[in-house]
């Protein structure tokens, strides 16, 4: 193997061989003939950085992200772009009854993104409202918006009110550019294992050349001889995994397309979102080593529980007077069964002797607070634990870990059954107690943990030949201290 060698090594190198064939001439640092070596070894190593670039991108495995589509193309399979986000019904006009609107009409958010109204028609004669269909003009994930959220008319057509807002979540469609790393996966995977004429792995390669695609599950058999049943998810975590049901359509439809004609069923299945209703999907206590700096923000030995919440204020009562260490800038974790998802929440202001102020989080519809932070306002009798440095390090590994979760393997009423293991790939959908310490205690900081909730391992459902399937995911992940 040729060891490329560094500028330095280079200029070396040409100096010491030129001082052993003309030993009289001046050769030190700065010299004449100093210079002319050093900018000659410059040149050579730019050649050699150009043949290392050059040798990396002969291969698939190592080319860089100008070169990877190339590849790509000689095995027949294609970067799949960024698409737009769209809906049916789901964006709400409202203005003077009989008012028109026109197909193409642009409407924009408050981060840029533009769309546009995919219909042309009038307001109903009645209430001056109408829910059309909307189309994003931008691309990529980003034009997935949910319900609720306001679009402004780039110029309101006439009788038509300036502002609009979706009634549904922007589901259909919208992702981002394929990731170069994904892309990479993809081609090796046809590399490997190159078409076969129908078998499992064809099914899993056709699926995730669909845009928005990022892994699928095929289970041969599942509905009886010369039956095929696929999965599939997108990136994500909880919902936005989920594919709608005019994706589910589009993803048979390519298949269909490009599958053996002979198979008597072949079927999408509809993935459904599973989660005890009661008591926190994961609940780990933590030790913590004895570094400061991994250490709760307060002492939970006796655990408050709330004893009011009102949201306007954001005013969080206990059941008796908070703990000297809860103070401002501190850290708490409430636990509503099956509503609140385990982030920590910093306490804003000291109310008074057993109440804490809140910091702010955005409400969204319903009353909930932003997703991304709880599910749900905190409610009597819920427990307060403190929060902590380790709180977001752990909850986080495991948030990562079931949002890799395929949906469940075996068939539910016969676990024995496996249709998974005659598929094109091993998959893991379920939770598992001793793999959630392993998680834990992998990260920095973590001493000891106890797994409390799941007890036992957790399977989703999957009961053949029903065209659903379950998938477990991150809705209530809760890090406490251990005592």
């Amino acid at each position: 193997m040729f060891t490329v060698p560094t500028l330095r090594e280079l200029i070396d190198l040409l100096v010491a061989d030129f001082a052993n064939r003309l030993p009289t001439k001046n050769v030190s640092k700065r010299s004449d003939n100093w210079k002319r070596l050093a900018n000659f070894a410059l040149g050579i190593t730019t050649l050699h950085r150009h043949q290392q670039v050059v040798a990396r991108d002969m291969m698939p495995d190592t080319a860089g992200a100008d070169m990877l589509p190339r590849h790509g193309a000689l095995y027949g399979v294609t970067r799949k772009p960024a698409t737009s986000a769209s809906r049916s019904a789901a964006l709400r006009i409202t203005g003077t009854a009989g008012s028109a609107y026109t197909i193409g009409d642009q409407l924009t958010t408050v981060d840029g993104l533009v769309f546009q109204v995919n219909a042309t028609s009038t307001l109903s004669p009645g209430s001056g409202t109408s829910d059309v269909d909307v189309l994003a003009v931008s691309t990529g994930a980003a034009t997935r918006k949910s319900a609720g959220t306001i679009m402004t008319f780039v110029s309101p057509p006439s009788g038509i009110d300036a502002t609009a807002v979706l009634q549904l979540d922007m589901n259909v469609d919208g992702a981002d550019i394929e990731d170069i790393g994904a892309y990479r996966v993809r081609i090796l995977d046809r590399i490997a294992q190159p078409g076969m004429g129908g078998n499992a792995n064809d099914y899993r390669q056709w699926a995730k050349e669909v845009t928005g695609i990022d892994e699928a599950f095929v289970w041969p058999l599942r509905g009886g001889l010369g039956s095929v049943h696929l999965a599939a998810l997108r990136t994500g975590t909880g919902a936005s995994r989920l594919l709608g049901p005019t994706e589910i359509d589009d993803l048979k439809a390519y298949i269909d397309a490009r599958r053996p004609v002979g198979y008597a069923d072949f079927a999408v299945l509809t993935v459904d979102l599973e989660s005890p209703d009661v008591g926190p999907t994961v609940e780990l206590a933590v030790e913590p080593e004895e570094d400061a700096a991994y250490q709760f923000d307060w002492d939970d030995e006796v655990v408050p529980t709330v004893l009011s919440y009102t949201s306007a204020t954001r005013i969080l009562r206990l059941n008796a007077a908070r703990p000297a260490d809860m103070v401002v800038g501190t850290r708490i974790v409430y636990v509503r069964p099956g509503a609140s998802s385990g982030r920590q929440i910093k306490i804003e202001a000291l109310s008074s002797t057993d109440s804490i102020v809140l910091e702010a989080t955005e409400a969204v519809a319903g009353g909930d607070l932003d997703p991304d932070v709880n599910l749900a306002w905190p409610s009597a009798g819920n427990l307060v634990y403190a929060g902590g440095p380790l709180v977001d390090t752990v909850r986080a590994a495991v948030v990562a870990h079931m949002d890799k979760f395929g949906p469940g393997r075996a068939d539910t009423a016969s676990p024995t059954e496996d249709f998974s293991a005659a598929g094109s790939s091993y998959w893991e959908g379920t939770l598992r107690p001793a793999k959630l310490q392993n998680l834990s205690q992998k990260q920095k900081g973590v001493l000891d943990t106890e797994v409390v909730v799941p007890t036992a391992n957790v399977s989703p459902t999957n009961e053949a030949p029903t065209t659903t399937v379950g998938l477990l995911y991150p809705k209530q992940v809760i890090v406490r201290k251990k005592w």
